[in-house]
């Protein structure tokens, strides 16, 4: 597996990055970054608190997203070109531009800072540089085998109620009784108003994995 749109498998690359202080906040950006990043479980805990957890359905599949802003606007921790709950972002924010996809590292060449030639490396020869890994990337299909299975455990259709829509997929709330750990922090995080909001005018360009 070679790429998936911009995002490029690191086997054959060798690439190197900026970083962030010079960059005007795109991945922070509905208009031109990202607006949902898929989650496994271990994740739900890490933004629950500060962002919207949402389920929907993905080649008939069910999936759970975090929702990183309204689509249109920069992400509402986007403060003075920084983000202001840094130690707190979401596992997506942290990995970026790095995005596991099964057994694959992939490296988002849209991002401004990335590139061929200068800066830090990202990775060489295949191998990502271990100033970019997080423990999230450990055992990942491991872990999304996990979550995949907790999300197949759930996925009575019946037991959802549409809240919003991101480019013509729903954005379903779980309103069946449980005390499910993950459906809790899945029901407290969608007490933020702003994603009441704007739920039903979400357009997002992009989602990463």
């Amino acid at each position: 597996m070679e790429s998936v749109g911009s995002f490029v498998n690191i086997k054959s690359h060798n690439f190197h990055f900026h970083g962030c202080s010079t960059c005007e906040g795109h991945c922070c950006n509905g208009a031109k970054g990202f607006a949902a990043s898929p989650l496994i479980l271990e994740d739900f805990e890490e933004v629950y608190k500060n962002f919207p957890i949402v389920f929907s359905i993905k080649e008939k599949k069910l999936v759970a997203y975090v929702l990183l802003n309204d689509g249109k606007n920069y992400c509402k921790y986007y403060v003075n070109q920084q983000c202001s709950i840094y130690l707190q972002r979401p596992p997506a924010c942290k990995l970026y531009p790095v995005s596991p996809y099964f057994e694959h590292l992939l490296v988002d060449t849209a991002c401004p800072s990335v590139n061929k030639d200068s800066g830090y490396s990202l990775c060489n020869d295949g191998k990502l540089n271990s100033a970019f890994a997080t423990k999230r990337l450990e055992n990942f299909v491991e872990k999304l085998a996990q979550t995949n299975t907790f999300l197949e455990s759930i996925s009575t259709l019946e037991d959802f109620e549409q809240v919003g829509d991101l480019l013509g997929i729903p954005l379903l709330k779980y309103i069946k009784p449980s005390d499910n750990k993950y459906i809790q922090m899945h029901l407290e995080s969608l007490k933020d108003s702003w994603f009441y909001l704007s739920a039903n005018s979400l357009n997002p360009s992009r989602a990463v994995s």
